[in-house]
């Protein structure tokens, strides 16, 4: 069967999130797949995922397909969700955090991003960002935020294989020259005044997000001060 949506989720340790996290999107329907990529987790990740993996199974024999591809080195957020992407079959693709669960309408949340992605020249998501003229962070909402200052957050962001085809960064839609922050950002920027594309809200209410799960494992000053110059560098022109 030919999927219509592919879910793309990068994780790093924290085995409880994801662990509910599948619980939670293994009750789509089988034109669903999900892609897990493992960062090398040191935690329980490896040794527990197929276990449930082949629970779920038996529990929604009819639900979303689970996969699950595991890095011997954690090769951060741009380059796993570029690694999910080049093997994901669905027509539109998510690219979603870990750290969320669904709270109703399990099987048949996303039917609201799916119907976005078709219509939508672009890309679309739940949160938006704010930036000023220098390129400092104003901020984030769960509403439509508008000029050309503005990005995707990328926790939960989605588009059409089309789409994101258009604004390939040479080894999927994410420019791994960012492995952490400044990255939807980026792609964001490649996306509205690159190639002219869309950015639009839409309202995901059946998900909550908890944020900074795998980050917080991280040195996030290091990550954020690479990212940022390298945004400067290629932005501020």
């Amino acid at each position: 069967m030919s999927k219509l949506l592919s879910i793309v989720i990068p994780v790093f340790n924290k085995w409880n999130f994801t662990k509910s996290c599948l619980n939670d999107l293994a009750q789509l329907s089988e034109d669903h797949e999900i892609i897990i990529i493992d960062n090398a987790s040191s935690d329980e990740t490896t040794k527990e995922i197929e276990k449930l993996i082949n629970d779920l199974r038996i529990k929604y024999p009819s639900g979303a397909e689970i996969r699950y591809v595991r890095n011997e080195e954690n090769t951060f957020h741009s380059k796993a969700c570029n690694q999910g992407f080049k093997v994901a079959s669905g027509e539109n693709i998510l690219f979603l955090n870990n750290d969320i669960r669904v709270r109703s309408n399990h099987a048949t949340w996303t039917k609201r991003v799916i119907e976005a992605c078709k219509v939508t020249t672009g890309i679309v998501g739940p949160t938006m960002g704010q930036l000023d003229s220098n390129l400092n962070f104003v901020k984030e909402a769960n509403s439509q935020l508008t000029g050309n200052l503005t990005y995707m957050g990328g926790w939960c962001i989605a588009a059409s294989k089309e789409v994101w085809n258009k604004i390939d960064a040479g080894h999927g839609p994410w420019d791994e020259d960012f492995p952490f922050y400044f990255n939807d950002t980026d792609l964001s920027f490649r996306a509205s005044r690159k190639h002219k594309l869309h950015l639009k809200h839409i309202d995901v209410p059946e998900i909550a997000h908890f944020g900074k799960v795998s980050a917080a494992q991280v040195n996030i000053p290091k990550l954020y001060n690479e990212g940022r110059q390298v945004f400067l560098k290629k932005w501020s022109k």
